[in-house]
């Protein structure tokens, strides 16, 4: 009972979980998590069930079908568990649970491979590997990716790799890595907008300390006939306090002029000082947002090469 009331605070709990990295390092603890869960269960009521020498007092023998319910049951209270999030304020999200269900059903593969023996226990323990790394496999991906992002600062963003569309949002828009323009690398941030009152996209968990920097810089590109206006914000951590007041919070608006290309810098004094009653967190930016408003038509804009100078 105690492994399970760990693995659910552990579910539910909201974490003060602060970047992106983070995020994806609880998401890779999932699969492992259940695998080691169900392993101590059955462990605890049948060791031999698991591999541990016979000597080990069996409390109740675990035969496949009694794993097999174990199993079912965690993936019940896992799912469950996954609701509750939305009301601690986390992200209930279905990868996690397919990333629950693949831990258990490795532990069951393993449990099943401990009743056999010779080539047959073999290939249970590969296949328990196997399941292991093909649930762990996208968030251990995307914590490399977090990684290289933080090696590869001042940079922010350069869209030369799939993974870095994972810390981006769109609102009201579809977002495509294009080869079409680019002031670095090969490739750029294609933003298609639909009309709606603030399409647009948002870098959520940037490399967060902008401390000892002079400024932030975008490159900007209006391949249309006619002039879009667009707006920056960025924000920090402390943005929530304030209840999402607009006062407190840079924002900077912009006109990109048809068929413009426009390399925008904005002094980190200047973001620090934007909120009307204290001092930006330079140290704890979590947005930067680009955005227009009242958009009519559909329209096309280009985002490159944010980098810290």
């Amino acid at each position: 009972m105690s492994t399970l009331a760990v693995v659910g605070i552990s579910l539910v709990f909201p974490f003060p979980v602060e970047g992106r990295l983070w995020g994806h390092i609880f998401n890779l603890a999932h699969a492992p998590a259940f695998f080691c869960t169900l392993l101590a269960i059955v462990g605890l009521l049948d060791p031999s069930a698991v591999g541990l020498p016979k000597r080990f007092a069996t409390v109740i023998p675990m035969s496949i079908s009694r794993t097999a319910a174990v199993a079912a049951l965690l993936a019940v209270l896992g799912l469950i568990a996954e609701f509750l999030q939305y009301f601690a304020g986390r992200n209930p999200n279905l990868k996690d649970v397919a990333a629950n269900s693949g831990g258990l059903l490795a532990a069951f593969v393993w449990v099943s491979g401990q009743k056999t023996a010779g080539v047959k226990r073999y290939v249970a323990g590969l296949f328990t590997v196997l399941i292991i790394a093909v649930a762990s496999f996208t968030p251990l991906m995307n914590v490399s990716e977090c990684v290289r992002q933080l090696h590869q600062m001042p940079l922010l963003a350069s869209f030369e790799r799939p993974l870095e569309l994972g810390s981006w949002r769109a609102q009201n828009a579809t977002m495509t890595r294009s080869p079409a323009w680019s002031t670095h690398g090969k490739r750029s941030l294609q933003v298609d907008l639909q009309p709606a009152q603030y399409p647009g996209v948002s870098l959520f968990w940037p490399n967060a300390d902008w401390q000892g920097y002079q400024s932030f810089a975008i490159d900007l590109h209006n391949p249309a006939d006619r002039p879009l206006p667009l707006i920056i914000k960025i924000q920090d951590r402390e943005h929530e306090l304030s209840g999402r007041d607009p006062r407190d919070r840079f924002r900077r608006h912009v006109l990109l002029e048809p068929g413009q290309v426009r390399n925008i810098r904005i002094a980190i004094s200047e973001i620090r000082q934007a909120p009307e009653n204290r001092s930006m967190r330079m140290d704890q930016i979590s947005l930067v947002q680009v955005f227009t408003s009242n958009l009519k038509v559909p329209t096309t804009y280009f985002v490159d090469n944010l980098r810290l100078e």
